[in-house]
């Protein structure tokens, strides 16, 4: 692919882990565009990629709102053809990723990974990392209306039920349409996803185990 084809986009606030990410990705991904969609509040002097700083958006306990809002600014200043959109205390390590995306990732698909992501629970798609193609992604995060605080939802299902339901108008059942939306890869083995919240006590089994066994069926 050309230089510039491909595009990272980090999400987020800025945290101690936020330039190491970036230095990798620039060092692993040499001929992508790397920009960081962040806020006005945050402190940038140490991160060397690009930086939009945004006004952060209306508050909301579960921080949708600034996904939403970051996500959609962020896509909209990238012209990139293919797009990684991830955490700002998240690695995605493997080199390869864009290769696995291409190997089998529609241009209507966005991949992401198992993990969150359930069978048997609608619409429950993991937004930890999402790799489409920049028209695929500006669509899914434009399509999400802002949250109003009223209830308290799960933010994957929010998200996936607003793209599908209202965005796509598709009212088919969730094992048909995740397979139509979405192409799903291994947290482990394919993204290679080192996340801060995991240290080696809080590690996915554990957090698997705790919040989603007794209820949830992993994507297989």
């Amino acid at each position: 692919m050309r230089k510039n084809d491909l595009g990272i986009l980090l999400q987020g606030t800025v945290n101690n882990w936020t330039k190491k990410i970036v230095d990798e990705y620039q060092q692993n991904f040499p001929d992508s565009h790397i920009l960081l969609s962040t806020w006005n509040t945050e402190n940038i002097e140490d991160i060397s990629c690009d930086v939009i700083k945004l006004e952060p958006p209306l508050y909301d306990p579960l921080h949708m709102n600034y996904q939403i809002v970051g996500a959609k600014e962020g896509l909209k200043r990238m012209n990139s053809k293919i797009i990684m959109k991830c955490r700002t205390d998240q690695f995605i390590h493997n080199k390869e990723i864009f290769q696995i995306f291409n190997s089998g990732c529609s241009k209507n698909q966005i991949m992401i990974s198992n993990f969150p992501t359930f069978t048997n629970v609608d619409y429950w798609a993991s937004d930890l990392c999402q790799i489409g193609y920049r028209e695929t992604l500006l669509d899914f995060w434009s399509s999400i209306q802002l949250f109003d605080g009223s209830w308290n939802p799960i933010p994957e299902i929010y998200f996936t039920a607003n793209y599908i339901i209202k965005g796509k108008k598709d009212l088919r059942p969730w094992p048909e349409t995740i397979k139509e939306y979405f192409y799903v890869k291994d947290y482990n083995n394919d993204f290679q996803i080192e996340w801060k919240r995991m240290t080696p006590e809080w590690n996915i089994k554990r957090f698997f185990d705790l919040f989603y066994n007794k209820c949830c069926l992993p994507y297989e």
